[in-house]
């Protein structure tokens, strides 16, 4: 009788590991209002503003994880959430650790040295470009190609 049972125990938790994998895979769930309440010590007039606002951000933020938890490299994403969940957990934490290394990942070669040519499109990176360098400024701040020659000196 206790085999029949032991065996129905061992049934019942093979399943387990998988369980436990998909929970690790999975977007953490934390409680955010404890580090908002906290915020609202560090406002000015209005607290209350100040904590919807920081409840908003999270909960944006854990919206946008779900959206593209799967993209981020797995590595990544277990750094990433042992970093956001302590001391105060936050899910803007977590996005900014993720976006950061996945940028890190498109630019560097696993050994540390620039890519030669990064594309940043593939990995959903098309974030503003950089513009053009701008013109020394002369005098009074106008660029010296617009600048209006000195006169020529008379000599006497």
């Amino acid at each position: 009788m206790h085999r029949l049972i032991a065996g129905f125990v061992w049934i019942a938790l093979l399943p387990l590991p998988v369980l436990v994998a998909a929970k690790l895979d999975a977007v953490p769930v934390f409680d955010v209002a404890p580090s908002c309440l906290q915020a609202r010590e560090y406002a000015g007039v209005n607290r209350n503003l100040t904590y919807q606002g920081c409840m908003k951000d999270e909960n944006d933020a854990r919206a946008e994880l779900v959206r593209k938890w799967t993209h981020f490299n797995a590595g990544d994403r277990k750094d990433c959430v042992a970093q956001g969940a302590s001391p105060m957990p936050s899910y803007v934490e977590i996005l900014t650790c993720l976006e950061m290394s996945d940028e890190a990942n498109a630019l560097y070669n696993p050994d540390g040295t620039a890519r030669a040519n990064p594309d940043r499109s593939i990995r959903g990176l098309t974030g503003p470009t950089l513009p053009a360098p701008a013109a020394p400024l002369g005098s009074e701040g106008v660029p010296k190609s617009e600048e209006t020659p000195p006169a020529p000196k008379s000599v006497e």
